[in-house]
């Protein structure tokens, strides 16, 4: 049984000895272990002394599971000597997404843990501490453009748009094939309300990554987003439509932000004036999980009560009712008007 793989990304190496320790390692697996059952034939083709990385293009293979085990071991081993980046592997079949694969340096170098506590420390929100982490990582190894993406988000949520926007850069000077950074300079634009210069990082993003990919899903749900504030509902319906149909898991990152994408598909199917589909989508949403209770069942009564009103249809005055009991101070605006 073949596989659809799919590879990409880049690791960086802190000395000429590092990447010539790597290179000897992948050179005798090669020749002693894998008897050419592996996607890679020659460490030349991953690894690049000139810069001191290991660079894998975004590329797809189709293999069997044995030759999929070699790669990953493979990259394993080269990973083990590496100071910054990742590289994700995805292993697929008919369509459905079996594995994922995240490979990242993870030994006791200074560079090495400072980033993890960087990272860490960001999921608690401690920002300073975060940045200070990051900052030891980046002052280390000043390639570090994991390191400067991260620190770059940390500056976009304490509002020094100036400082983050001068991290991803300097990140996306490290690697211009970097998705996150693009996603992060989109983020600041949205909130600039520049949506179409947002919709050119988010294309990019986009074009950098792969449908599997918690960014590229991240990214399309914003891009959904740009485009019905620009009143384009047909892009955005399908920009939705494409994120709710991908087969997520429940242990997906984005899993939990499919209610929010129906509720947006809905919002944008009523300002389509397709009134019917649109209270399909918020029945649907209704019925999904939240991620910390967004959007909150108050909101989307309230937009399918409006869709019910619109649409010459009962039901408005119910789903008001019980927006407003819920909060809603618009929805309780509607019923006072309606007497």
């Amino acid at each position: 049984m073949d596989f659809t793989v799919i590879i990409m990304g880049r690791l960086e190496f802190a000395s000429k000895r590092s990447i010539e320790q790597a290179t000897n390692v992948i050179a005798h697996l090669l020749q002693t272990r894998y008897k050419n059952e592996v996607l890679y034939k020659d460490a030349a083709e991953l690894l690049d002394a000139a810069t001191n990385s290991l660079v894998a293009p975004r590329e797809k293979f189709n293999c069997s599971e044995k030759v999929w085990m070699n790669t990953l071991h493979l990259l394993q081993q080269a990973t083990g000597f590496s100071i910054a980046g990742d590289l994700h592997m995805w292993r697929i079949l008919d369509g459905e997404l079996q594995e994922h694969q995240l490979l990242e340096p993870n030994n006791d170098k200074t560079t090495v843990q400072a980033y993890f506590e960087g990272r860490s420390l960001i999921n608690e929100e401690k920002w300073e501490e975060a940045k200070k982490a990051l900052t030891k990582a980046i002052s280390r190894f000043p390639r570090h453009a994991k390191a400067l993406e991260r620190r770059g988000y940390i500056h976009f949520e304490q509002g020094n748009t100036e400082a983050a926007l001068a991290d991803y850069a300097a990140s996306l000077a490290v690697d211009s094939k970097r998705p996150e950074a693009y996603l992060g300079r989109a983020l600041i634009r949205l909130s600039e309300e520049k949506w179409k210069d947002a919709l050119d990082d988010l294309e990019t993003c986009m074009k950098r990554s792969m449908p599997h990919h918690d960014v590229y899903l991240e990214a399309l749900h914003r891009k959904g987003k740009c485009f019905m504030e620009l009143g384009e509902y047909q892009k955005a319906i399908a920009a939705f439509n494409f994120f709710l149909t991908r087969p997520l898991l429940k242990d997906h990152p984005q899993y939990l932000f499919r209610r929010q994408v129906a509720f947006d598909k809905g919002r944008a199917l009523a300002a389509n004036r397709q009134l019917k589909e649109a209270i399909t989508c918020f029945d649907e949403a209704l019925n999904m999980p939240a991620r910390n209770g967004k959007p909150d069942m108050a909101e989307i009564l309230l937009h399918r009560g409006l869709a019910f009103q619109k649409n010459g249809q009962t039901g408005f005055l119910e789903d008001w009712k019980e927006a407003a009991d819920q909060g809603s101070t618009r929805a309780a605006e509607l019923l006072a008007e309606v007497g």
